[in-house]
């Protein structure tokens, strides 16, 4: 997400037409072991990117055989688009400073204009001083956040918004058992799920054998499991609301409270515990050191557990009154 709102910015700054995002199909700096197939990069690439009319996902470095080099790309480009259409390539700061060690480096600005994004006060005289090693033909132009020399296409420095949200930390994350709400969109989340991408699925019955993977459960029975364990664990007034089709990042939520932070706190760790032995893993947890609003994500169910006081003041059910309720009778949901 945070390569996607740098690049709208610089869309929105040096007015293009267009912004292809371009995944390589073996990068050189990376051993092929190290790296996802190809074919899930491209998807997870044009899942981020197909709400959004001004941008689109390229495949064709898959279809160039040996390590991606950008060099060959942009070469490739202007053979198919020819020299009337003017390319700009836009890289953050953190790969320009290392662009001495890429293929043919110095010819890159035979063939596109260079964006480089920056996102820290800190990396602007590195960033120059690179420059003027590996183009030293280049001087400041016009403006300061520009660079041109005769007969090469210009580099050009902009400031974007800084996320801190890299791909490293979402793969952490997923082996980690946390969440990677919000730091992705919807779409990619399940789509890094439904293939098992960074973390093996885990259901109540687990396959003997370890190359078949079974099918998760459906929301609707992870919805009675947890109510179930609420229930067991003494908590109060348990309220599921069906928010499909209202919420982009849940199904259903569960809605509990306890007679205390102790109470509440109890509830939570209890359960975790005993779901996970059923194979339903809570994917992250907040609050949960304070416990007067634990919340918990289990995919597509989001469960909150009050402490009763704090439940009245914040009164999730009435900021969604449009969800339908469904029954809690004792043991039985839905």
């Amino acid at each position: 997400m945070g390569h996607l709102r740098s690049a709208n910015e610089i869309w929105e700054t040096l007015q293009l037409d267009k912004i292809w995002f371009i995944p390589a199909a073996v990068p050189p700096h990376k051993g092929t072991r190290e790296v996802t197939p190809f074919g899930h990069r491209l998807n997870l690439a044009r899942l981020a990117t197909e709400d959004v009319p001004y941008f689109e996902t390229k495949a064709i470095e898959g279809q160039r055989p040996g390590p991606s080099y950008s060099i060959d790309t942009l070469r490739q480009l202007t053979r198919e688009y020819g020299t009337g259409v003017e390319f700009f390539f836009i890289l953050g700061s953190d790969a320009f400073v290392e662009i001495e060690k890429w293929k043919e480096y110095a010819s890159l600005t035979n063939y596109a204009s260079l964006v480089v994004m920056k996102r820290d006060e800190h990396d602007w005289p590195e960033v120059k001083n690179t420059i003027s090693r590996a183009w030293p033909g280049y001087r400041p132009g016009s403006k300061n956040d520009v660079f041109v020399a005769p007969g090469k296409k210009n580099i050009y420095l902009r400031r974007v918004t800084r996320l801190n949200i890299s791909g490293t930390d979402i793969r952490r994350r997923i082996k980690s058992g946390l969440s990677i709400r919000f730091l992705v969109t919807e779409k990619v989340r399940r789509y890094m799920e439904n293939n098992n991408l960074y973390l093996k699925v885990r259901t109540s019955n687990p396959s003997t054998n370890p190359n078949i993977l079974p099918e998760p459960l459906a929301p609707e029975s992870i919805v009675r499991r947890i109510s179930s364990e609420i229930h067991n664990n003494k908590a109060e007034d348990i309220t599921i609301l069906d928010v499909r089709g209202q919420s982009g990042f849940a199904d259903f939520f569960i809605i509990a409270q306890g007679r205390s932070t102790k109470h509440v706190q109890g509830i939570a760790g209890k359960m975790r515990k005993n779901l996970s032995k059923l194979g339903i893993k809570c994917r992250g947890i907040e609050g949960e050191d304070e416990g007067k609003w634990i919340l918990m994500d289990y995919d597509d169910v989001v469960v909150h557990l009050f402490y009763q006081p704090v439940r009245d003041f914040y009164d999730l059910e009435g900021l969604w009154t449009q969800a339908p309720r469904l029954d809690w009778q004792g043991n039985e949901a839905l």
